[in-house]
């Protein structure tokens, strides 16, 4: 008896702090955005990024890390991920093949 009770609650706090983590997970949401990178700043770990709607941000980096570890520059186009602080917490080049560029025709495939 005195075992089972044990049990039982050693699964309800397993179950609560499963819930906290989500719950905190949740908060930490990140937004993510295209475009492309007008400028950057070293100095300051701030990236001038530009919409793919023409809006222009220039934006903090979270960790300057994230600087070196895809190697931007500017007129990448790359997509961006900000944190609630409104800071850059993740940057990703974009290929050639991601951006939105028009399927050849038959005309173009033909001999």
């Amino acid at each position: 008896m005195k075992n089972s009770r044990i049990a039982i609650i050693t699964i309800c706090l397993c179950w609560l702090g499963g819930a906290t983590v989500l719950t905190s997970s949740a908060v930490e949401a990140a937004t993510t955005f295209a475009g492309a990178v007008v400028g950057i700043d070293h100095e300051q770990r701030t990236i001038t990024f530009q919409t793919s709607d023409g809006q222009t941000w220039t934006l903090p980096v979270a960790d300057p890390n994230v600087l070196k570890h895809e190697q931007v520059a500017k007129g990448d186009q790359v997509s961006i991920e900000i944190d609630l602080s409104e800071r850059i917490t993740k940057i990703t080049k974009v290929s050639a093949h991601h951006r939105s560029e028009a399927p050849p025709t038959l005309d173009d495939v033909r001999p």
